[in-house]
C-alpha cells in the first residue's frame, strides 16, 4: 500500500519536469528562467520568447493531451476487454480515425472542424468492425483473447492501406496529411487541438465518474451486477467514452500507437486495480512519456527533426514484442 500512496504525486512531478525540459531543451540554449519569464511576462520583441510561446509550448499541449487521452483509453479498454495488449491502436480506433480524415479531405474537402467529426465516426467504426470479426473468430470461445488481437491487427492493417491508397491518389494533397498520419506532434496542429480537446476532457471526466463500477466489472461481470452495477450501460457508456476520446487525438496530430498500450503496464503495479486511481496515474504518466518522446524526436537528431510517432512506434513495436512473449508465447502456467 505503501508504495500506492504517492503515484499521483509522483506522476505530477515527473509531468511538471517533462514540461520543463520539454520547453526548455533544443537549439538557442533556453534555459527554465527564460521558460518562466516568456510564460509570465512575454517580450514581443523577444525571440527566445517567441520560439517558447510559439513553437513549444504548443507543441508541448499538443504532447500533453494525446500522451494523456491515449493512456487513459488504453487503460479501460485493458481492464474491460481484460487483454493486456488492448489499446486504440491494436483494436481499430486509430486506423479508422486516420481514414475518415483522409477520406473526409480527399473525398468531400471537408474542414479542420469536419474533419474532427469525421475521426470519431471513423474511430468508431474502426472499433465496431474489430469487434464484429473477433465474434466471426470466436471470441467466447477464446479466454486469452487472441482472437481479439488478430481481429485488431486485420483491421488496422485493412484500414491503414486504404489511407495509405487516399495518400497516393493525390501527390499535390499528400504532403498536407504525410506527417499527420505517421503521428506528428508539431505546433502548426494548435488549432486542431483548441477544436477538439473539450472531447478529450469530457471522455475523462466520464470515465472518472464511472471507476468505481468500471473496476467492479473489470474484476468480473457477475460480480459488478450482483452489486448493483447496470454492466451493459456502464461498458457501453465507458467504451464510447474511450473511442471517441482517442478519436479526437488522432484528429489532432494523428495516430499514436505506444501510449495507449504500454502506459497501462507501467502504472498498474503502483495504482493498482482501481481505475480511480490508475487513471489520473495513467493520464499523467503518458503525457509525460509523449513529452519526452517529442523532446527525442526534436533533438536526438538534430539539426533534423523527426516526427514523434516514429520515435514512438520503434519502442511501442519492441514493448509490444515483449508482451506478446510473455502472454501468448509462454506456457499456460507462466503467463500472467
Amino acid at each position: 500500500m505503501s508504495l500506492r500512496v504517492p503515484v499521483l504525486a509522483v506522476a505530477a512531478l515527473g509531468l511538471g519536469l517533462s514540461l520543463i525540459a520539454n520547453l526548455s531543451a533544443g537549439p538557442g540554449g533556453i534555459g527554465p528562467g527564460a521558460v518562466w519569464e516568456a510564460l509570465i511576462r512575454f517580450d514581443p520583441e523577444s525571440y527566445d520568447h517567441a520560439v517558447v510561446a510559439f513553437q513549444r509550448l504548443p507543441r508541448a499541449v499538443i504532447a500533453i493531451y494525446m500522451g494523456a487521452v491515449m493512456a487513459v483509453s488504453g487503460t479501460v479498454l485493458q481492464a474491460l476487454m481484460r487483454n493486456p495488449l488492448a489499446s486504440p491502436a491494436t483494436l481499430g480506433i486509430n486506423s479508422g480515425a486516420a481514414l475518415a480524415v483522409l477520406a473526409g479531405a480527399y473525398l468531400l474537402d471537408l474542414g479542420i472542424e469536419t474533419q474532427g467529426i469525421a475521426a470519431l465516426a471513423g474511430g468508431t467504426a474502426g472499433f465496431l468492425a474489430v469487434l464484429w470479426v473477433a465474434r466471426l473468430a470466436g471470441l467466447s470461445r477464446d479466454p486469452r483473447g487472441l482472437s481479439l488481437i488478430l481481429a485488431g491487427a486485420l483491421v488496422s492493417m485493412f484500414l491503414t492501406g486504404m489511407a495509405n491508397a487516399f495518400l497516393l491518389a493525390d501527390p499535390v494533397r499528400r504532403t498536407d496529411f504525410l506527417g499527420w498520419v505517421t503521428g506528428n506532434i508539431n505546433h502548426v496542429y494548435a488549432e486542431r487541438l483548441y477544436d477538439f480537446w473539450w472531447i478529450g476532457a469530457a471522455s475523462f471526466g466520464l470515465l472518472m465518474a464511472l471507476a468505481r463500477p468500471l473496476t467492479l466489472i473489470a474484476l468480473g461481470r457477475e460480480k459488478a451486477a450482483s452489486a448493483g452495477v447496470n454492466v451493459p450501460r456502464v461498458r457501453g457508456l465507458a467504451l464510447a467514452a474511450v473511442v471517441l476520446g482517442a478519436s479526437s487525438a488522432v484528429a489532432v496530430c494523428g495516430p499514436v500507437a505506444f501510449i495507449g498500450l504500454v502506459v497501462p503496464h507501467m502504472v498498474r503495479p503502483f495504482a493498482g486495480a482501481g481505475l480511480a486511481r490508475a487513471l489520473p496515474a495513467a493520464a499523467l504518466t503518458g503525457a509525460a512519456l509523449c513529452l519526452w518522446a517529442d523532446l527525442v524526436a526534436r533533438t536526438a537528431f538534430a539539426p533534423h527533426v523527426v516526427h514523434t510517432g516514429l520515435i514512438l512506434d520503434v519502442v511501442g513495436g519492441l514493448v509490444f514484442a515483449v508482451i506478446v512473449r510473455r502472454v501468448y508465447l509462454a506456457p499456460a502456467g507462466a503467463a500472467r
